[in-house]
């Protein structure tokens, strides 16, 4: 074998091993990535199925994984909710898409209906986060968040007129909100369509009061 030879040889075993390496890297990278994955969606199902307070040891035994390895992935709880806040927000981004409707009247009760919908689907995660609220900073700070999306919203629908009677403004915007419908559900045990039945009368009214007044 000359000296050519013995190079090439050289040089394709070095791109052999060099390629082994990053097939062996990129695997457990995907490995990795696939077992956070499982941790979120262990959580966002055992939320889903009302376990209020999900442990982190119920968590790795529905993601099929260690204890050590949630920990290795997340650091601490913070980070998983947070995380999983992140991807619910996902779930919801219809909420801002444009309404359907022209007037501002049909607007907010185009907003009551998509709300309703959300609010059904977010109330454990809401019981969790209200759970871990003295711990969990990303947590506050995503319902926060939340919070001020839903009333810029609001405010983008209502004409300027209305917004600055507050008195009317803060009763809408309070019958809108998910504190409410919680409320409505957890402290007086109605059921979805009964939170939904009593949020709709109050807003209609609140809406019908002053529908024809301000039409910008």
């Amino acid at each position: 074998v000359n000296i050519g030879d013995r190079f090439r040889m050289g040089t394709a075993e070095v791109m052999v091993t060099h390629l082994t390496e990053f097939h062996e890297t990129d695997g457990r990278k995907l490995r990795s990535l696939a077992s956070r994955e499982r941790i979120i969606e262990a959580l966002i199902a055992l939320i889903d199925e009302d376990v209020d307070l999900p442990s982190a040891e119920n968590i790795a035994a529905r993601a099929g994984v260690g204890l050590r390895s949630l920990f290795r992935h997340f650091g601490e709880m913070d980070s998983l909710y947070a995380a999983v806040m992140e991807r619910i927000g996902r779930r919801y981004l219809y909420m801002m898409e444009p309404y359907h409707s022209t007037g501002w009247p049909d607007q907010v009760r185009e907003s009551l209906a998509r709300r309703m919908t959300l609010f059904q689907g977010g109330l454990g995660y809401r019981r969790a986060a209200d759970l871990y609220r003295s711990g969990l900073n990303p947590v506050r700070i995503g319902r926060r968040t939340f919070d001020q999306m839903m009333r810029a919203r609001l405010e983008s629908v209502v004409p300027e007129a209305l917004r600055n009677e507050t008195l009317w403004f803060e009763q809408l915007d309070q019958w809108l909100s998910l504190d409410c419908y919680a409320s409505l559900r957890d402290r007086r045990g109605m059921d979805h369509a009964d939170a939904a039945a009593v949020i709709t009368v109050a807003v209609e009214a609140l809406v019908a009061s002053k529908a024809g007044t301000h039409t910008a």
